[in-house]
């Protein structure tokens, strides 16, 4: 039903704007304009913009006005073509790590070059991946998609394609910008300011230079303060048939404490207790506020999601500068560009969950284990750990702080007939990870306990004696955890010229090469290095480089008037890794040729078809290669251990691991695998654009990416699901704090096999004359076909996420919608837009997983999968000038005050209820904007 009334919205949005075209075309009035040779986004060849042969999506200041956004990251995610990036939310217990990306197509991120300027930024990781926050949506001029991929131009990593920033340069006014925004409910509202000014003109003064500083936060939203997020534990209907069911999530480490105990080896413990929460024994069973017994097992299990922060806050500060001079009367020109950011983000997650040893005899067990024990079982006691959440401590709190800076100089002009640009870059992106509040020092925290001054089982939430919560607040660190590195210079040289004639026009060449050198660094701070905080694994340093070259030649050729082609040819080398800590070289050098064909044919003035073929290469990031084995926190969802007799696993070798262990969250590492191979790709494309009449432009891609050797680490939905397949991704991690070893899991890469993903992007513009104005239409869409993968570790098992939630924990969305609908007079802009996402089958959740139980029965395993509604969402603008250079801008972001679909996602980031990846939890969002030139 939704997605009909999608259908018909935009039909009438659209249709009725083609319809007064077509009546009002003859009165179109068209501005002739000298057309000029300028660098397209994915050919080194200068043209002019509208002959390209390849599928460039351009969007310029106004576009990026009337989507009513404040940063570049939220601009770039709601293009249609976009799906399967990173949003902030991921920083929310999911590792993100503050970064935000681009991925094109649902390829990924680390598939999607994303360049300022025509070249490359230093990435947020130890592989290509560009974190958006470094670059200030103030100072952008427009932003070119190049959604085919593999560029003999940039780089043949560029699988899924390239997005270009290009930002302001030039003579400009001083203008001043300022936007305040916020949601309807509380939480979440955010504010930008910017200053810009341009000096000079190129040919008259002979230099020209462009300033630009904005400064944009965004304040956190808590999860208490949205209806479909305040609760780990979500109440609902099994829509099939009708029965109450609750949702589950979660954590055995509550306030007050659970108990696990073992006993000694021998003793027949089948009627003793493992698991026993005190508070609830001493209460009639009842565990206390903000605890709940789920599974009738002993525990008492804390609402851990209730307590975080769904969005969060995040500050950003950004100057750039561009300029260009005159080299004498040489007719060359030098130029640069600047570009430096600050960015914060904020994260906080629930308490800090606390395992810890209880010894035999000491004032806590005696007063709350050995009374709830027989004296047989109390003889027979081998070992007592407290699992607690030390609420008292408040959040886990961090903080990522980036700083980005880019510098690029160069020169450009014409020698012996070549059009050159060379430049070298400098790039640096550091980022430093800080503890706020919320961590334990492990020495100090098991010196209180010894001592009497904390006692985990006795107090709820909140009830805590001062002095007790003093005592606890003083064993907390808060400060630097590690810093990231990233470091790229290089420098690259192009050219291009005029070669032959043909009977289309003039042959031209182009050739270019490149190299650049990237360092990876990871400093731990001592609290990391020495594990000092309670809980903590040793983190080690990395100190890794690479270098990467490359050279290319581009033919283009108009064959005749009609019909023109365009062949590339492309060499990369990458070297081994240069593992500066141990002087050793990991992995070995990787190279290939790679190549790309493509043509354009107008068969008539309104009527172009055009197509590409080729082949990409990309070799896996420094990380995934050299990584050492490091604590990666916990998983995401609650599992049963998976090393049992039922899964056929008694015979694995930590399968004793699994003795008295309940449902709960697995310790887990991430590390390098040495022997991975490049990814190869082979892409293709072929497309029309059809201008039927002036006023109307329609284009349709059908595009195709298949991918062999991905590099990807196995989930952790199915290592779980399928143990003995991935028998050798299960380890041990020792905590301290107890003094037990615990099974854990390995989030290693490996080359998974195969990747196919294809799909239709299709843009429809229309733009007519209106009374005293002018109406512009535009409906843009990506339609995916296909998207599927083997499931890692074989080459012809395939799984899809296509409309559901797959084995990789994504969705893959088949259609992807945005029509957007302006009325501009020289007074007014008024710009209505809508964005679709279509439904899809959710996660099972089977009664196994044990996720989702009949409501009020504790134990009571439910499975159940739900189909997950489409969403839709409108936003409405008006722009007011009351003079030529003001502009007042108001809008309503989610004019509907559209909730997130409900999904019973339990993996990756910490919300649950809703997937913070594919919705936004702000609800109805109002805000105003002015800008003012002078």
């Amino acid at each position: 039903m939704v997605e009909n009334v999608m259908s018909r919205t935009v039909r009438l949005m659209f249709a009725g704007s083609i319809a007064l075209g077509m009546h009002a075309a003859y009165a179109q009035e068209t501005t002739e304009a000298p057309m000029q040779r300028v660098e397209v986004t994915g050919s080194s060849i200068k043209r002019i913009a509208s002959e390209a042969s390849l599928p460039v999506q351009s969007f310029n200041q106004k576009d990026i006005k009337k989507s009513g956004v404040t940063t570049v990251t939220d601009f770039i995610q709601q293009i249609p073509a976009m799906q399967g990036f990173s949003v902030a939310a991921d920083s929310v217990g999911g590792g993100g790590g503050g970064v935000t990306t681009a991925s094109l197509h649902d390829i990924g991120a680390a598939y999607t070059l994303v360049l300022l300027n025509g070249r490359r930024l230093a990435p947020s990781n130890s592989g290509t991946t560009i974190d958006l926050n470094s670059i200030p949506l103030a100072a952008i001029e427009r932003v070119e998609v190049l959604t085919d991929g593999a560029s003999a131009l940039y780089g043949a990593d560029a699988i899924a394609g390239v997005i270009n920033f290009i930002l302001k340069k030039g003579a400009a006014p001083l203008e001043l910008n300022a936007k305040y925004s916020r949601p309807e409910e509380k939480g979440g509202a955010s504010n930008s300011f910017s200053i810009s000014k341009g000096f000079g003109d190129i040919d008259d003064d002979g230099y020209s230079i462009f300033v630009s500083a904005s400064h944009d936060e965004q304040k956190a939203l808590k999860a208490s303060q949205r209806s479909f997020a305040r609760s780990g534990i979500i109440n609902f209907n099994d829509p099939k048939t009708g029965q109450a069911l609750q949702f589950i999530n979660g954590s055995s480490r509550s306030a007050p404490a659970n108990a696990s105990l073992t006993y000694k080896p021998g003793y027949d413990a089948s009627g003793a207790p493992s698991k026993l929460n005190p508070y609830a024994l001493a209460n009639g069973g009842k565990c206390a506020a903000s605890n709940m017994d789920f599974y009738g097992d002993g525990n008492c299990y804390f609402d851990s999601p209730s307590t975080i922060e769904i969005n969060p806050e995040s500050k950003r500060d950004s100057l750039f500068s561009s300029g260009s001079m005159k080299l004498g009367k040489t007719g060359w020109q030098g130029f640069y560009d600047l570009a430096y950011t600050e960015a914060k983000i904020v994260s906080s997650i629930a308490p800090y969950p606390a395992d810890f040893s209880i010894a035999k005899g000491s004032a806590l067990y005696n007063k709350y284990i050995s009374p709830n024990l027989t004296a047989d079982q109390n003889a027979n006691v081998d070992s007592v750990a407290a699992t607690y959440r030390l609420s008292e401590m408040g959040n886990r709190t961090y903080d990522y702080g980036t700083k980005a800076t880019h510098l690029v100089g160069g020169v450009e002009g014409s020698a012996f007939g070549w059009d050159i640009n060379s430049a070298v870059t400098y790039s640096k992106n550091k980022q430093t990870q800080k503890y706020v509040s919320g961590f334990p020092l492990a020495n100090q925290f098991n010196a209180q306990v010894d001592a009497g001054n904390i006692d985990p089982f006795a107090y709820p939430v909140g009830s805590m004696p001062d002095a007790m919560r003093q005592a606890l607040l003083g064993t907390g660190f808060s400060g630097t955890y590690n810093t990231q590195t990233v470091e790229m210079k290089g420098i690259d040289g192009r050219a291009s010229r005029d070669v032959f004639k043909l009977p289309g026009g003039t042959a031209m060449l182009g050739v270019g090469a490149d190299y650049r050198n990237t360092s990876y660094k990871v400093r731990q701070a001592d609290v990391a290095k020495e594990a000092q905080i309670l809980f903590d694994n040793p983190q080690v340093d990395s100190d890794y480089s690479r270098d990467n070259a490359g050279a290319y030649a581009e033919l283009m050729m108009p064959v005749t008037k009609k019909l023109e082609l365009t062949g590339s040819v492309r060499y990369d080398q990458i070297s081994a890794i240069d593992n500066k800590l141990t002087g050793v070289k990991v992995g070995k050098t990787e190279d290939a040729a790679t190549w790309k064909i493509s043509g354009k044919y107008s068969a008539t003035r309104n009527l172009m078809f055009r197509a590409a073929a080729g082949t990409g290469f990309r070799a896996a990031s420094m990380q995934e290669i050299a990584g050492p084995l490091e604590d990666w926190g916990v998983t995401g969802g609650n599992y049963q251990c998976p090393l049992t007799a039922a899964n056929g696993m008694a015979g694995h070798p930590l399968a004793a691991y699994c003795n008295n262990v309940g449902r709960q969250q697995f310790e887990a590492f991430q590390g390098g695998n040495p022997d991975l191979k490049p990814e190869k790709s082979k892409q293709w494309s072929i497309g029309t654009v059809f201008e039927p009449f002036d006023s109307l432009s329609m284009s349709f891609d059908l595009w195709n990416v298949e991918i062999r050797d991905q590099v990807t680490s196995v989930s952790e939905g199915l290592i779980f699901a399928d143990p003995a397949k991935y028998a050798s991704l299960f380890t041990t991690k020792h905590i301290s704090s107890t003094g037990r070893d615990v099974l854990a899991i390995k989030l290693l890469p490996i080359n998974i096999g195969k990747v196919e993903n294809r799909g239709i992007d299709y843009d429809f513009t229309h733009k007519m004359k209106l009374l005293d104005g002018r109406l512009t239409s535009r409906l843009s869409g990506t339609y995916l076909l296909r998207s599927r993968y083997t499931t890692p570790g074989t080459d012809d098992q395939w799984e899809t996420s296509l409309n559901r939630y797959g084995s990789n924990d994504k969705v893959s969305f088949r259609n992807i919608i945005k029509a957007t609908t302006s009325y501009e007079t020289a007074k007014f802009t008024h710009t209505l837009s809508a964005s679709y996402r279509n439904g899809y089958t959710d996660v099972n959740q089977s009664a196994d997983d044990c996720a989702v139980i009949v409501a009020g029965q504790p134990g009571a395993c439910y499975g159940v999968q739900l189909e997950v509604p489409s969403y839709t969402t409108f936003d409405l603008q008006s722009a007011y000038r009351p003079v030529s250079n003001v502009e007042i801008t108001a809008g309503i972001l989610n004019m509907f005050d559209r909730n997130p679909p409900f999904t019973l996602r339990n993996t990756g980031s910490h919300q649950v209820g809703y997937n913070p990846a594919y919705s936004s939890a702000l609800g109805r969002q109002f805000y105003l904007s002015g800008s003012y030139k002078f």
